[in-house]
């Protein structure tokens, strides 16, 4: 009943965020269906539910919508940042691989980390790395950091990265326990 209820409940909730975003048109419904029941199953593989105590949901609610408007403030700073440096007579991008530390154990928080910084302008996660600066692919390589791709220092990508992480950590499991990978 679980599944049940969190799919119809997020469906609900991307549906209404469609309309927001879409408009009541007949002309967008069929893209609409589509586009939330993805949402929707996306989700549910992302963030399976499980049954959250009273105390559990408000500390996610709070943790979401703290990440939620600090990603709207990020990407509305970022892009107002990437237009000005693309405006200017000459480009103003120095483009630079920073190397940051990946504190999210595997799972949702990190997949959700990692998408929710590839979609902030300026940014982008390159490849997630192990300790000894080799691509984390496949068994027994296990990443510790990540490489990220960034226009210009001065956007200061391993602190927004940082900052990404601790939030998405509360939204997705606010259980202060939450273990992380690596510990500075």
């Amino acid at each position: 009943m679980t599944w049940v209820t969190a799919a119809v409940m997020r469906a609900l909730v991307l549906t209404l965020f469609w309309i927001a975003l879409a408009g009541w048109s007949a002309d967008y419904a069929v893209y609409g269906v589509i586009s939330v029941a993805l949402a929707t199953a996306m989700s549910l593989a992302l963030l399976p539910p499980h049954p959250p105590t009273p105390r559990t949901w408000l500390r996610r609610a709070v943790g979401t919508l703290s990440l939620l408007g600090w990603f709207l403030w990020q990407s509305a700073r970022g892009g107002v940042d990437v237009a000005l440096r693309a405006l200017k007579p000459t480009v103003d991008a120095d483009p630079q691989v920073v190397v940051a530390p990946l504190e999210l154990p595997p799972g949702a928080a990190r997949q959700v980390a990692l998408i929710l910084m590839n979609l902030m302008p300026g940014s982008m996660v390159q490849r997630m790395i192990t300790e000894d600066g080799e691509p984390a692919h496949g068994p027994g390589h296990s990443p510790t950091h990540v490489e990220l791709h960034t226009l210009s220092l001065s956007l200061g990508p391993a602190e927004q990265w940082r900052e990404l992480q601790h939030r998405t950590r509360h939204a997705v499991d606010p259980d202060p326990g939450l273990r992380t990978v690596n510990t500075p």
